[in-house]
């Protein structure tokens, strides 16, 4: 049984019928596919179209390449769920969330960020049905996915958001298809999904994905859509966006209000100190930048720090991700019973039936009765007191501690409470996706070296000292590395102090120092220290301490230097090192083969390099070295900012928290987590100037604009209201138009701030007046401070006195001033004589001016000129996070206030009386017309004027009366002869219109009949076989 069992081998046969059979059928197959004449083309034609349709569809993959700036440690996607109201966006939500951790929201208020893969995450946020929010996400937004509602249709939110998404930067869009369920019949499904998906493609693009969402289970979409739909969502292509790349950015997951409780108590509201949350995204950030939140304005930061990750990448590369590893973080939305608000940390501990009976003891009395206290006394204020031997002493500003878990809040030695440690363990627990496998012995590769060695690091500069008080700025700075929570596992202690057991300790330990030395470095460094940073010789510098600032600073990479030089040497090092150099150089010139200098060798290197061609390389095309020469420039960038990672920079990627003071008290009192908050970087866009635009008003808006109405524009980061003034360029002077064309682009002017041209835009009205709600878009053409744009104006005057082609008009100016900004100008009078002002004449503004011909007493001189509009300077913010204020337009007024148009009677169109006008006819003098030529001569006429009168005698009388009746009665006979045929032709008509609706009624019923008949029998055989 044991023994192994053997078969006996096959052998194929080599004579016989089956042999012939198999060589005669691979004969076959070998003369078919070695047959020259099989595959080739059969058209000439055909082969030419293929080949160019080819050639097409490679020039369509083209597109115009752009730096990659995405960090090392990419931040999470902006996944924005936007739809209108009950189209399913938080049930979506909830279903991906549920799909990506395993955990299930009760209630979706804020970003939501998960690890949806091995080096991706994602953050999901519900848009709501509110212009201002959706305008903030699309800025922000990588991904959107729109829900549409299959049983109602598209409506014009959906519509709206992807107006607002062209202007700031079109990102991916996906499109989900719900209330399926609704249908009954299979085949109303398949036509409404057909009929949706080319609709949809219409919009956005064509093969632009639409995914389809049948019904709900369980409060939730079914598993496979989701599934199909998070694995698309998943392996996503993003296109980097010019603005986002070049502009700081951040999406606000958590806030937090810092103000001291004594200031609230005595001014409820006072300015506050605001803490936002959240992951850097585009460009680097530091302390007292300038920044715009959408909806509350600009401000300058106060303070940026880096904090830890609380929803980290997996720290290694895995195959498939472990439950453990499935993390999700949502501060503003309730997780396993926590909760983060504007100022306080909600846990919820639930109590079994009979703890909620019972009694409070004494000591759950007492901690309700000191909850009620807000406010330090002044005695306690100015006392202190040290719990342990040798501790930092205790004063009222610790009392206070809020619940912050990340690294915000850093460690001074070991003051860390037991309480604050509790708290910080129990919260860890809520926010990983186990708390069992957060504790385990797999935390070693969860954390990374760089984490432990700047705690040790950290510990042991602390430990050194003999007080935590007099460790001073030094203390401060280390301890911003140290986290007081991971957001993720616990702090093995032992670990933390004496390192991994394979490691050397002692060595280790002073690797640390150093490391932790060289980060910490100052803050505020003067340009001087700066400098002495990347000089390349420290020695030379006039400064003598120059060697000591550099080793209190740290080891720096001398950055002219290469990488002749090594870390650690002296000045002296490094001339022995140029030294070597210069012996190695003059070894080369000897060694060469074409006894060339140094110099004349780096001249032909570099020739060579250039001109000679390489066989053996591989031959790019210009599209592909294009793309290497930006991605090279970003790498060698990259390296470079590395090396200023001591200069407190924050950087893309990094969870950070930003202080902004005096923030509005409006920003915390009306603050909802459902509306996004927004901070963007304004580095060069603080100034106010006029800004041209290039609008055109959007085709589905139904009224034209009106210049002097305020409208929103949406630009950039900001949302601001203003005045546009629209006109049209004819190459020589900007005319002002009172309405904006209906069907064509023209220019505006704007007063706001700087912003980048070329930038897109959109506008629309604060309160919605019509069904479509964005009026306008276009794109930024220039900013500049004067801009000449003119009117039309006519001015109208009288002559005063006439004297042959000199005449002297009044009632057109007021003043002599007004007339010599005139001198010069053509005038025209009615019937067409040109003339020029010359000269005022007095001082009430009548003027002088020559006629081509003596004009009349009775003609009106006209004087068409261009008036300058002066640009209204409005700049009103949006400040929809804060107090809302805007300005109305003046038939918003008067509704309001019901009140009437304005009556003016010369407004009033009156009709139009010309009297003809009789001329004198004309009189040649004899003598001129004697010698005039005969064809110019006046013909005279000569005319019978004596006609005679014809008297008829009473035959001829009898005989006109006779025919005048007979006309008459023939008038009368062919009249009623007339009216008889009308009447016969009404009657046949009507006749006629009988009979053809007896016509149709029989024609109705026999179809009728006919297709009832033939439905019944193509029912008939189906009920058979069934």
């Amino acid at each position: 049984m044991d023994a192994k069992q053997t078969h006996k081998a096959h052998r194929v046969r080599k004579s016989g019928a089956s042999a012939n059979k198999k060589q005669q059928q691979q004969k076959a197959k070998n003369a078919e596919k070695n047959n020259p004449k099989a595959f080739a083309m059969q058209s000439g034609q055909r082969a030419d179209r293929m080949a160019r349709r080819k050639a097409e569809l490679d020039e369509k993959k083209f597109h115009v390449p752009m730096a990659d700036r995405t960090p090392t440690v990419p931040p999470p996607l902006v996944v924005a769920v936007v739809g209108p109201p009950q189209s399913g966006k938080t049930t979506l939500v909830k279903s991906l969330i549920r799909r990506y951790t395993k955990n299930t929201l009760s209630d979706v208020r804020g970003p939501v960020t998960v690890v949806s893969g091995k080096r991706q995450r994602l953050t999901f946020m519900e848009c709501a049905n509110d212009i201002s929010a959706m305008t903030d996400l699309a800025k922000v937004a990588d991904l959107v996915i729109l829900t549409i509602d299959a049983s109602f249709g598209f409506e014009m939110e959906t519509f709206e958001f992807l107006n607002l998404l062209q202007t700031h930067g079109m990102p991916k869009v996906m499109g989900v298809l719900t209330h399926l369920d609704g249908f009954k019949d299979s085949k109303r499904v398949k036509m409404a999904k057909k009929n949706f998906k080319h609709r949809f493609w219409t919009e956005v693009y064509d093969g632009a994905k639409l995914f389809y969402l049948s019904g709900v289970e369980n409060g939730r979409y079914l598993d496979r859509e989701i599934l199909n739909l998070s694995r698309f969502v998943s392996v996503v292509k993003l296109r980097p966006l010019a603005w986002r790349s070049t502009h700081p950015y951040m999406l606000a997951d958590r806030v937090q209000d810092l103000t001291d409780p004594e200031v609230l108590e005595a001014d409820p509201k006072a300015n506050r100190t605001v803490a936002l949350y959240g992951y850097l995204r585009g460009t680097h950030m530091k302390g007292q930048d300038r920044v715009h939140i959408p909806g509350a304005g600009d401000y300058r930061l106060d303070q940026t720090e880096k904090l830890t990750d609380p929803c980290p990448i997996p720290d290694k590369e895995r195959k498939r991700l472990d439950e453990r590893h499935k993390l999700i973080y949502a501060p503003m939305s309730e997780v396993n019973g926590v909760m983060y608000d504007k100022d306080a940390v909600y846990i919820d501990v639930r109590k079994t039936a009979q703890e909620e009976k019972a009694e409070a003891g004494e000591g759950e009395r007492m901690l309700s009765e000191l909850q009620k206290v807000n406010v330090v006394t002044e005695r306690l204020a100015s006392q202190q007191f040290s719990l342990f031997s040798g501790a930092k002493p205790v004063t009222s500003d610790l009392l206070r501690r809020p619940a912050v878990f990340d690294e915000s809040q850093a460690i001074d030695g070991q003051d860390a409470s037991d309480s604050d440690s509790d708290l910080s363990e129990a919260t860890a627990g809520a926010q990983g996706s186990d708390s069992d496998g957060a504790s385990d012995s797999s935390d070693d590769a969860d954390e990374s070296d760089d984490e432990i060695l700047q705690r040790v690091g950290a510990l042991n500069s602390d430990s050194d000292s003999d007080s935590a008080v007099s460790a001073g700025e030094d203390s401060e700075s280390t301890a911003r590395l140290v986290p007081i929570h991971t957001g993720v596992k616990r702090i093995n202690l032992m670990e933390l102090v004496y390192g991994q057991a394979t490691g050397g300790s002692l060595d280790t330990t002073v690797e640390v120092d150093d490391c932790v030395k060289s980060l910490t470095i100052a803050d505020e460094l003067d340009e001087s220290s700066l400098r002495k940073f990347f000089i390349t010789n420290p020695g030379d510098s006039d400064d003598e301490e120059g060697s000591a600032e550099e080793e209190e600073a740290g080891d720096f990479e001398d950055l002219e230097a290469g990488s002749g030089a090594e870390d650690g040497k002296s000045g002296s090092g490094a001339d022995d090192g140029s030294d070597d150099d210069e012996e190695e150089g003059e070894d080369e010139d000897e060694e060469n083969e074409f006894g060339l200098p140094a110099d004349k060798m780096k001249i032909k290197s570099k020739f060579d390099r250039i001109y000679d061609s390489d066989d053996d390389a591989e031959k790019k095309d210009f599209y592909q070295q294009r793309k290497d020469e930006l991605q090279k420039y970003v790498d060698d960038t990259r390296v470079e900012m590395d090396g200023l990672s001591a200069i407190n920079y924050r950087w893309a990627g990094e969870y950070v928290k930003v202080v902004i003071p005096d923030m509005p008290y409006e920003f915390m009192q009306g603050f909802d987590p459902r509306l996004p908050v927004v901070l963007g970087g304004i580095p060069n866009e603080e100034g106010l100037s006029l800004i041209t635009l290039r609008i055109k008003r959007h085709r589905w808006y139904p009224k034209i604009l009106k210049t002097g109405d305020p409208v929103v524009i949406s630009v950039g980061w900001r949302r601001f209201q203003t005045i546009p003034t629209y006109f049209m360029n004819d190459r020589i002077k900007n005319r002002m138009l009172k309405y904006s064309p209906e069907h064509m682009h023209c220019s505006a002017a704007v007063y706001g701030p700087y912003i980048q041209p070329g930038t897109g835009f959109c506008a629309y009205f604060m309160k919605r007046a019509h069904n479509f709600g964005v009026a306008a878009t276009g794109s930024v053409l220039e900013n500049s401070q004067a801009i000449d744009v003119v009117k039309k104006i006519k001015l109208t005057g009288f002559p005063e006195k006439i004297l042959k082609h000199t005449a002297y008009v009044k009632r057109m100016f007021n003043s002599s001033l007004e007339v010599a900004k005139f001198e010069g100008a053509a005038i025209k009078t009615v019937s067409g004589i040109r003339g020029q002002i010359k000269k005022a004449f007095g001082n009430n503004g009548v003027f002088r001016a020559t006629f081509e011909d003596r004009i009349k007493a009775s003609d009106i001189v006209f004087l068409r000129a261009f008036h300058t509009i002066p640009i209204k300077k409005f700049y009103n913010p949006i400040t929809s996070l804060l107090s809302l204020t805007y300005m109305r337009s003046i038939a918003e007024i008067r509704r309001s206030k019901n009140m009437a148009v304005p009556n003016k009677k010369d407004s009033h169109y009156k009709p139009i009386e010309r009297v003809v006008k009789r001329f004198n006819p004309l009189r040649v003098p004899k003598a001129l017309e004697a010698e005039l030529p005969f064809k110019s001569k006046t013909k005279q006429v000569k005319t019978d004027n004596n006609v005679r009168a014809v008297v008829m005698d009473k035959r001829d009388k009898r005989v006109a009366d006779l025919l005048g009746q007979i006309n008459l009665l023939h008038k009368d006979k062919t009249r009623k002869r007339r009216e008889k045929e009308q009447k016969q032709k009404a009657a046949y008509l009507q006749k006629r219109q009988a009979e053809e609706n007896e016509a149709d009624a029989r024609r109705k019923k026999k179809r009728k009949t006919f297709f009832r008949r033939e439905g019944q029998n193509q029912r008939a055989p189906a009920s058979a076989n069934d």
